[in-house]
């Protein structure tokens, strides 16, 4: 009875534990990330950048894609983790958007994402975002 018990305690404990972590990053939405394997593992190819605007901590990002519709879309700002050593210094960045539609519309929205931890301790820096013809200097 004991050994039965111990097995179906770890057996759920297990599968309690995978589930949360797949949860955690399924609502990532609109959050920055630094990782240098989901950096290069991250497409560009389904969307377009068509604005940028820089407020403060936050960018918001204005992206165009096909689909169905925007509102099941999910965007992550990811950065490379590696600092090119400039005056001020750059950091690349992509966005890894979510979009599992398959429709031929095009539709348009808007990201925001705070940005304070790219600056680390630096009074300002450049971002460069694949996709974007322009640095972005923070």
């Amino acid at each position: 009875m004991k050994l039965n018990s111990i097995f179906f305690i770890t057996f759920f404990a297990f599968f309690a534990c995978s589930e949360s972590a797949e949860k955690t990053l399924d609502i990532c939405n609109e959050c920055v990330i630094i990782d240098k394997n989901l950096f290069d593992d991250t497409q560009t190819n389904n969307y377009a950048i068509n604005n940028v605007v820089l407020a403060d901590n936050s960018l918001t990002i204005t992206i165009s894609a096909s689909g169905c519709s925007e509102n099941s879309w999910k965007a992550t700002l990811v950065d490379e983790n590696q600092i090119l050593e400039s005056n001020p210094i750059q950091r690349n960045t992509k966005i890894l958007l979510e979009n599992n539609e398959a429709c031929l519309a095009v539709f348009e929205k808007d990201f925001t994402f705070d940005i304070q931890k790219l600056k680390e301790n630096e009074n300002s820096i450049i971002l460069n975002l694949e996709g974007w013809n322009t640095q972005i200097n923070y």
